[in-house]
């Protein structure tokens, strides 16, 4: 068995990490200004919240540079792909009906169900490669 991952895994992972990164922070509004905002029901993302991204994509796309250069092993391939897929996240979430509450009506949203499925159909497909790369 060979212990090294081919360098195509890393390549595409930077590949990946590299469309999400040039996504990602607009989605989250991350370069709104603070005092500018058209409405006031919008919320902008906490310096927290920015921070995380900044370090999720930065290790993420890093790690795999590094694995590249390194010639990474199933560990690494492992963890880069948990970063791939905490980094999709926060864009499936966007894409998937809100779970809130609408304010006005106070009403649960109708999709609920479908959000929440297919979060877990995500994790467990995710979990399903992880397991794969690790074979």
């Amino acid at each position: 068995m060979v212990d090294e991952v081919p360098i195509q895994f890393f390549q595409s992972v930077v590949a990946i990490e590299l469309a999400v990164t040039g996504a990602l922070p607009f989605q989250v509004r991350c370069f709104s200004p603070r005092e500018g905002t058209v409405r006031e029901d919008v919320r902008l993302p906490s310096a927290t919240l920015r921070l995380a991204i900044a370090i999720v994509l930065g290790a993420t796309l890093f790690g795999s540079l590094l694995a590249m250069l390194d010639g990474g092993d199933w560990t690494a391939a492992a963890a880069l792909l948990i970063g791939l897929a905490v980094s999709i996240l926060p864009i499936l979430l966007r894409v998937l009906p809100p779970i809130r509450r609408d304010l006005r009506t106070d009403e649960q949203g109708r999709y609920v169900l479908v959000t929440v499925v297919g979060v877990i159909v995500y994790v467990v497909l995710v979990a399903a490669a992880i397991t794969l790369v690790e074979l």
